[in-house]
């Protein structure tokens, strides 16, 4: 007697199902084919849109069956019941008995219900000692007595002519696709034709939760959508829009077997797929994925071939992607990214005293940032360059304006319309720098816009407290902090200098110039720097649109020359950042 054990695992799913009719098949093999055997279970099936229908043809108890030298069965089984006597099977003087856990025939054969819990093929085969003598009989017997809460037996196969280990190939694979089972063996699957549907060896590192999209004639296979038993968060099917699926379709998707879930360095799915068809004709399918799809993220998919499919933005529940087009005799692979778009917000500062407004940009954005702010009551526009995602909001009057903020990519984020009430801004103010006068004592105190009598002053040299007045009395120079607090316990903190004379400097503006302006399109011009001492220089060319043109990171300079070229005939922007302070100069290309 030879028998052997095949375990796949399967999927429940949750969808109406259909049948199709197994005629080719039957007709060229002896076979009895039992079908919808279990009850509850059966009315949903195994896979997502592949119920087995109960009908008429539910089988009798018992049927007799044309004996040969051997015979083959297969099976798929849902069970978490040990000792459910399935059915037997009646040859010569042997009872072959099937159970949920074990199959007893001269030998017992184990079933491990760790498989059969979700769901799982069996293959179980034996000779027949008494067939060539001629007094073989065979007889079938069905035990309806298990507990169909806890067993549910989905379709049973006896093959008598299958002796041909390709057959038995192509047998697996019908109920592999079937039921959304991934064959322990990866090199078995073939089609009623015997063509390799899937190659185990293209990238092994993909012969995970194979599944497939498949109509086969021979067998009355039609499969239109699948899932996995291992993961019900993975669905391809078949486009709406797609043509009736033709005989000899056979698309299949293995995947790398990693975590569902995206990186959050480099925003890709973890998982991913290949897909391989091998079938004779073009396929167009979908793939959902249940991940939950966050606001305002853009999702997706990707394909080996070059292809880009949008995540269907009308499906709030899960990824979804469309009309993935995969031609016939391809390899492709199939991965999913997501990209946060840039975007900008303005948050008010409620802790401090001075309740200052500050403009973010995401992690999205790469600097430098050209800002525009412009104040839709007058059309008067403000314009702003930063190297940091946060810039304070100044020297803004109180108004209603629209922000617009384009990075160096391109990229570009607005608020169309906000409202900027700056005056809770600026109610204390204090100067950066003071200076002494001889051996004078210099009264240094903040200014406030409003008469606050119940503040707090701690005012500190370095990091040592001198004083708590609301004045400051010193005749020495060095690095001072003042800290004020008010009655509701919010603060406000100011860094300043104190010098031994008066420090004397030109504006910024008078520092730099630019010359020619005009100049023609393509001919240099020069920036010129006229600096006492060394400072930091970061400079810019944007349009007057906020459209990122150049930068040039000076870094510490004395001075100097430093020439450029524009093709385009428009206005720039010139933007010196010189000491972390802005200024601008408009150059005319003609």
């Amino acid at each position: 007697m030879h028998k052997t054990l095949l375990y796949s695992l399967l999927i429940l799913g949750s969808s109406s199902l259909s049948c199709f009719a197994q005629q080719t098949f039957k007709n060229s093999h002896q076979l009895i084919w039992i079908k919808g055997l279990s009850t509850a279970e059966s009315q949903l099936g195994f896979n997502y849109n592949t119920r087995i229908q109960i009908s008429g043809e539910f089988p009798v108890l018992n049927k007799k069956i044309t004996s040969s030298q051997y015979s083959y069965v297969f099976y798929v089984l849902k069970s978490i019941k040990e000792g459910e006597k399935l059915f037997s099977i009646y040859n010569g003087d042997l009872l072959h008995s099937f159970y949920t856990d074990v199959i007893k025939s001269s030998l017992e054969a184990k079933v491990d219900l760790a498989y059969l819990a979700k769901g799982a093929i069996v293959n179980f085969n034996f000779s027949n000692v008494d067939f060539r003598n001629g007094t073989a009989k065979e007889i079938f017997y069905l035990d309806n007595s298990y507990d169909r809460s806890k067993t549910a037996l989905y379709e049973v196969l006896i093959c008598k002519d299958c002796s041909e280990p390709s057959v038995r190939d192509q047998i697996e694979t019908y109920l592999a696709l079937k039921y959304g089972i991934t064959l322990s063996n990866k090199e078995k699957y073939k089609s009623s034709r015997n063509v390799a549907i899937w190659d185990a060896q293209y990238n092994s590192s993909f012969n995970h939760h194979i599944i497939g999209i498949a109509k086969d004639s021979y067998f009355g296979l039609e499969q239109r959508a699948t899932s996995s038993n291992e993961e019900q968060e993975v669905i391809l099917k078949k486009t709406d829009n797609q043509i009736p699926l033709a005989n000899q379709t056979y698309l299949l998707i293995g995947d790398n077997g990693k975590e569902k879930a995206f990186d959050n360095q480099s925003n890709r799915f973890k998982r991913q797929w290949l897909a391989q068809n091998k079938g004779d004709h073009d396929v167009a399918v979908d793939l959902e994925v249940l991940v939950t799809p966050e606001k305002e993220i853009k999702y997706h998919l990707y394909t080996s071939t070059g292809n880009e499919i949008a995540h269907d933005e009308s499906d709030t529940i899960k990824l979804s992607f469309k009309n993935i087009r995969l031609n016939k005799r391809t390899d492709t692979y199939l991965s999913i990214g997501r990209t946060k778009p840039f975007t900008i917000e303005v948050k008010q500062d409620t802790l401090g005293i001075n309740q200052s407004y500050k403009l973010l940009t995401n992690e999205q954005g790469e600097p430098p940032f050209s800002i525009q702010a412009t104040d839709l009551k007058t059309q008067k526009a403000y314009f702003f360059v930063s190297e940091n995602a946060t810039y304070a909001l100044e020297n803004l009057p109180s108004s209603t304006y629209a922000i617009v903020v384009q990075d160096s990519q391109q990229q570009k984020a607005e608020i169309p319309e906000i409202t900027l009430d700056f005056t809770a801004a600026n109610q204390i103010q204090l100067a950066s720098s003071w200076a002494l006068n001889g051996r004078e004592m210099l009264d240094i105190k903040p200014q406030l816009k409003s008469k606050e009598k119940q503040l707090g002053y701690r005012w500190y040299l370095e990091d040592k407290l001198i004083s708590t007045a609301p004045v400051l009395r010193v005749n020495y120079p060095g690095t001072f902090t003042l800290e004020v607090t008010d009655v509701r316990g919010k603060y406000q903190r100011f860094g300043f200098t104190v010098d031994r004379k008066i420090k004397t400097e030109t504006s910024l503006d008078e520092q730099w110039l630019v010359s020619p302006n005009p100049v023609n399109a393509g001919e240099e011009f020069s920036v010129h720097y006229l600096f006492e001492s060394d400072k930091y220089v970061d400079f810019y060319i944007y349009t007057l649109e906020g459209k990122f043109i150049q930068r040039n990171k000076l870094g510490f300079i004395s001075g100097g020359e430093y020439t450029y070229r524009l093709a385009g005939k428009t206005t720039y922007l010139l933007v010196s950042i010189i000491n972390n302070k802005t200024s601008f100069q408009t150059l005319i290309v003609k």
